[in-house]
């Protein structure tokens, strides 16, 4: 019976890594080399069990022994390059807020697709890269950055961990409550132009809502699960105040900061605010 083999995505999915991170290992690795935009195998590849495929509607590809997981060289997988999504992986948070956090931190900035390495980036080892099916920049990240004191900072940050009422949030602010200092922080890093307390008047009514975007002309307030009776009227208050004088706004809950970046993007685009 014929040895299976896998496809270097098929192999990479096996191994729990992103596809991209193996091809760059192979790579660095002799085994594989990029000719006219397309994965060859060397002699090195050969060597090792690579083998092309011919399939009737994806065409030849490169495909391995499934026996290559054991390889030396794939146990340097968690050493190779960490793409935003891996790292994210890693700290439990989704690639888009890995990406504005290096931003953030000067290591990368903002292309018109995709990110660019910038030469502090270089300095701790990020590595700039192009997709071979899209041609969008992307950067990978050497192991290391999992034990820098500044990216574990501004995720804990982001994730509330070292939240006290004397802590700066990313933006310098202090915060009342820590699901405060995440929304804040959260908004800070996601660009969106805001103010945090902001007093709200209208005809000899106020309110004061727990963020505000003049831009959209709308307010986000945080709720808790345990808020009591003042809490609950001051919420009715807010609430009659927006609707009575054209305010929009958005109402946060507690159990939302385990997914306050899918949460408040998808409520933010309702109104016109697309985070990317």
């Amino acid at each position: 019976m014929s040895e299976k083999h896998l496809s270097t995505t098929a192999l990479a999915r096996q191994l729990r890594k992103e596809s991209k991170e193996l091809f760059i290992l192979l790579a660095q690795g002799g085994w594989i080399v990029k000719v006219d935009n397309h994965w060859q195998l060397t002699e090195k590849g050969k060597f090792e069990g690579g083998i092309y495929i011919n399939h009737p509607k994806y065409g030849e590809y490169i495909a391995w022994p499934e026996a290559i997981q054991d390889h030396p060289l794939l146990r340097l997988l968690p050493e190779a390059p960490l793409s935003a999504t891996h790292l994210g992986a890693k700290v439990d948070l989704p690639a888009r807020l890995i990406n504005v956090v290096l931003a953030e931190r000067g290591w990368i900035k903002k292309h018109i697709r995709g990110w660019l390495l910038t030469s502090r980036g270089k300095a701790i080892g990020g590595e700039q890269h192009t997709s071979e099916q899209s041609g969008i920049p992307f950067v990978t990240w050497p192991e290391t950055l999992l034990d820098n004191s500044q990216f574990l900072t501004s995720i804990a940050q982001i994730k509330g961990e070292i939240f006290s009422p004397s802590t700066r949030t990313l933006s310098g602010r202090l915060a009342a409550t820590q699901t405060i200092f995440m929304v804040e922080n959260w908004l800070y890093l996601a660009g969106v132009h805001h103010a945090s307390p902001y007093l709200l008047s209208a005809a000899n009514e106020t309110v004061t809502a727990d963020f505000f975007l003049p831009e959209f002309q709308l307010a986000i307030d945080i709720w808790g699960a345990d808020d009591n009776a003042a809490a609950l009227s001051d919420k009715l208050i807010k609430q009659e105040f927006y609707k009575k004088y054209g305010y929009d706004f958005i109402e946060l809950r507690e159990e939302s900061m385990t997914q306050l970046d899918e949460v408040l993007a998808k409520q933010l685009f309702q109104f016109g605010l697309a985070v990317y």
